[in-house]
């Protein structure tokens, strides 16, 4: 089955954002799926999706302790299509975890397909984590960007950094646009009071404005996400 693991070693991008709006998609389209979310210190997706969806817990880590704390992720993955959230700083313990168990090995003999959905900012850092992580895993997962215009305007930096173009092409990556939810009220309700977007659709505590701005927002991003590999025949 397949595995969707939304990174970016840097925080704030907006990994979360991303990651529950695919929680929300599959729930939408009645897909069977397992939700994971491996940030220890800010758990988003799990806070937002625990009463509607059993959101399982893992851990990313380089201490002793927790080297099988994520080995449930692939397991799940065997029978269930599985959708990570990861949390900032989780470079080198995902590469450890990966390479120590040689998960990118035994991978194909039991038919887990690895999609690493790469959230990006237009920061220089992010970038370059990007630039990181593609010379690294290459052609060992299949790619998703996901530029996040919730987080930033515009791409330029992306789309003339010649040398990144370069190993996107190579690796086969898809680039999508993720869109920005404007309001900022109905997003500062959504992240304090720990809601799931159908939550909101549902309570009429929200106005026709908000709701129908989250509706926009879920069908934008909902249009990019089948454009990729994995979620390509969905709403089939």
């Amino acid at each position: 089955m397949d595995a969707v693991i939304v990174y970016n070693p840097k925080g704030g991008v907006g990994k979360s954002m991303v990651c529950s709006t695919v929680y929300q998609y599959l729930l939408d389209h009645k897909t069977p799926f397992t939700a994971f979310d491996t940030d220890r210190n800010n758990p988003d997706c799990f806070r937002r999706y625990k009463n509607i969806l059993p959101v399982k817990l893992a851990v990313f880590s380089e201490h002793h302790k927790y080297e099988d704390a994520a080995n449930s992720i692939f397991n799940e993955a065997m029978q269930n299509l599985v959708v990570v959230n990861m949390p900032a700083q989780v470079h080198q313990p995902f590469k450890d975890w990966l390479e120590k168990n040689e998960i990118l090995e035994i991978a194909p003999d039991v038919g887990v397909r690895f999609h690493l959905w790469f959230v990006v900012d237009s920061g220089f850092d992010s970038l370059q984590l990007l630039q990181k992580s593609l010379e690294l895993f290459q052609n060992n997962m299949t790619w998703t960007v996901v530029r996040n215009f919730g987080r930033a305007d515009d791409f330029d930096v992306l789309d003339k950094h010649q040398e990144l173009q370069g190993l996107l092409k190579r690796y086969q990556a898809t680039v999508i646009d993720f869109p920005a939810l404007l309001g900022s009220v109905v997003r500062h309700r959504l992240d304090s009071e720990s809601l799931p977007y159908s939550a909101a659709l549902s309570r009429d505590d929200f106005g026709l404005i908000e709701k129908q701005r989250i509706r926009k927002f879920l069908r934008e991003a909902y249009a990019a996400f089948e454009t990729t590999e994995v979620f390509a025949h969905v709403h089939e």
